[in-house]
């Protein structure tokens, strides 16, 4: 609470903005778990057709992210996330007439996350992350809550819903929640503290903070991609992002997964909830560690990363034995906690390497390349692999795999500095 005469930090107004706007964004991208084994059983389109709706997905609102994270300076904060969210909804509305699998692609996969993309994790994420530097990582965990609660919550309802009013109703009241969800969140954001005429946290930095921390070293330097591009530490981070097909494809699959072993469609869309309620105790466990652990000693936040990396790699290799609905809870609650971690640290993480004056541009390119471009390998690896040999083993294999070279990769990076490699 503020003290008494002093006003609320206006950061703070800009978590709880971001935080609606990917409440309402992160439902309407996981929706696929709910309303694709109603499509399945509604038009026959096998898993591998509709996962491929979902890679496109996936794709379309990497490259618009990055899209959005370049345009955010330029066309306005609040105009782009407003504008993404009445193209988003009005995307998902028309979902409600699909009857051809290629309807299906162009809405889910194209036209409703170009909107999407607009409103959700990188103009909202890079902005919290231009608002704090003692308790960035808490900060933009978060804000970050909202992204896994909006599956936890509004999931399970649209899953009853789609019992109650069918399919086709559910998707025009998911495209209404995310117009006037974003709408208000996207009303509410300011660039960042400078602009207000306050300070990050809306505290001055002491003379010490300047001198022993990187992060605060780093905040003012301005990174151009070109720049950026030439770091080795760039390319490590990149490849420390080799979890997200794990992840994506789990949360794509789960349900299809839990239907594999016999489980009830309600309790496995009950599992993925728990999946995603995981992902946000990890968040904000890691956004307040990571936090204090750049505070009392001053060192990276790679330790925590580890943690997500390793853990998601543990979670995979166990998921093989899997063959229970309580195994499946168990090994969901581990990669999902696991997963929670890198999505409140890596961001935060790339403003300590790099800066915050250009974080919306350079966390749009690796939002493109992990979510994007890694992401979207996902579903559809575990789709076919699933088709070829009617297990997700496999899958699991490769993509624990894929996440201990994460780990490795993360291993190696150092921070940069511009013309000189990196500091030690």
């Amino acid at each position: 609470m503020p003290a008494p005469g002093r006003r609320l930090f206006y950061g703070w107004v800009v978590v709880a903005a971001a935080w609606l706007a990917m409440f309402v964004s992160s439902a309407s991208i996981a929706s696929f778990s709910i309303f694709a084994p109603e499509l399945e059983v509604e038009f026959g389109w096998t898993r591998g057709m509709l996962s491929l709706g979902y890679t496109i997905n996936t794709i379309t609102i990497a490259v618009f992210g990055m899209a959005a994270g370049m345009l955010v300076d330029r066309i306005g904060l609040s105009r782009l996330v407003i504008i993404g969210a009445v193209v988003g909804g009005l995307g998902m509305a028309l979902l409600s007439q699909i009857t051809q699998i290629w309807h299906f692609h162009l809405l889910y996969g194209v036209f409703a996350p170009s909107g999407i993309a607009l409103c959700f994790i990188v103009p909202t994420v890079a902005t919290v992350r231009r608002w704090f530097m003692r308790r960035a990582a808490l900060a933009v965990a978060i804000a970050m809550t909202g992204s896994g609660l909006g599956v936890v919550i509004l999931l399970p309802l649209l899953h009853r819903m789609i019992q109650g009013i069918g399919w086709s109703d559910s998707y025009i009241v998911l495209g209404l929640i995310l117009v006037v969800g974003a709408v208000i969140g996207g009303s509410l954001l300011k660039k960042d503290p400078e602009s207000a005429g306050t300070y990050p946290d809306g505290v001055k930095p002491k003379k010490e903070e300047l001198e022993a921390r990187a992060d605060f070293l780093t905040r003012t330097e301005k990174w151009t991609v070109r720049e950026a591009f030439r770091t080795y530490s760039w390319w490590l981070l990149i490849l420390s992002q080799f979890f997200n097909i794990a992840i994506i494809g789990v949360i794509g699959h789960i349900v299809f997964w839990g239907k594999d072993l016999g489980i009830p469609e309600g309790d496995a869309v009950s599992i993925l909830s728990f999946l995603v309620l995981a992902a946000v105790a990890g968040r904000l466990l890691a956004g307040f560690s990571s936090d204090w652990l750049m505070a009392r000693f001053g060192i990276s936040r790679k330790p925590v990363l580890y943690v997500c990396t390793i853990g998601v790699a543990l979670g995979c290799f166990l998921a093989m034995g899997v063959g229970s609905e309580t195994g499946l809870l168990l090994v969901s609650l581990l990669i999902g906690f696991c997963y929670g971690i890198g999505l409140a640290v890596f961001p935060t993480y790339l403003g300590d390497l790099f800066g915050v004056v250009s974080v919306s541009t350079l966390f749009g390119i690796v939002f493109l390349l992990s979510a994007g471009l890694f992401g979207s390998i996902g579903p559809v690896l575990y789709g076919f692999i699933h088709e070829a040999s009617g297990s997700y083993d496999l899958a699991f294999m490769v993509t624990a795999i894929l996440c201990l070279i994460s780990a490795v990769s993360l291993l190696l990076i150092r921070a940069p500095v511009k013309g000189r490699g990196a500091r030690a």
